[in-house]
């Protein structure tokens, strides 16, 4: 069983520089039997038809954010499987699937195709998202807000996080593991997130890569 490895720079410590600097160094011991966790939390930007996420430090300039290729190429960088949570607005865009699309013209597809998805069309030759080595969930399409739940008490967090929590332990249960089998496998997880999110009436449609994916990601 490889080893499992996460990054830990939250709030106003996630800046750019510290986030891919931290792929290279939390992950620097990886092999190719590891197992290596990135989760990002938070803001979500979408400019043309390049996909980022928005680091602490983020300004109007867009070379400050982290785009879609940014990403890819630091995590390409780590041998082994990765696994990739991303809980941001059109976080979508970062593995360029269209799960559950109900209202996209075939012009708009082909223009996002054109542009974030142009990243990983070489992916069989370079290796990256679209391959057998990465295992991906993000909370919503390329074109999709997220949403947030307000506590009483506390900071907000997303519903994709809510509801990953729930399903892999978060209450000392796991209600995503359907077969009982003491895994959760990245379709189970995909389904319990998806299903919990659509039944508070919330319009985000989950993507997952690979689908229909056997990959345990929680173990008990």
């Amino acid at each position: 069983v490889g080893s499992e490895m996460c990054i830990r720079d939250r709030d106003w410590q996630a800046t750019k520089s510290n986030i891919l600097q931290s792929i290279s160094s939390a992950f620097l011991e990886a092999d190719s039997n590891d197992i290596s966790y990135f989760y990002f939390s938070g803001h979500g930007s979408q400019l043309g038809n390049v996909t980022y996420i928005c680091p602490a430090d983020i300004t109007s300039f867009v070379d400050s954010a982290i785009s879609v290729d940014e990403l890819e190429s630091a995590l390409s960088a780590i041998p082994g499987t990765k696994v990739v949570f991303l809980d941001s607005c059109y976080s979508g865009g970062f593995i360029g699937k269209a799960i559950d699309v109900t209202t996209t013209s075939k012009e708009k597809l082909e223009s996002f195709n054109d542009g974030v998805i142009n990243v990983f069309s070489q992916a069989q030759s370079k290796g990256l998202l679209t391959t057998n080595q990465y295992k991906v969930l993000t909370s919503c399409h390329y074109y999709q807000l997220c949403w947030e739940i307000l506590p009483a008490e506390g900071d907000p967090f997303g519903v994709f996080t809510m509801a990953l929590c729930e399903g892999c332990s978060y209450s000392d249960n796991y209600p995503a593991d359907t077969n009982m089998d003491t895994r959760v496998s990245l379709q189970e997880a995909y389904l319990y997130v998806r299903d919990w999110v659509f039944s508070y009436r919330i319009s985000q449609d989950v993507q997952i890569y690979p689908n229909n994916s056997s990959f345990s990601i929680v173990e008990y």
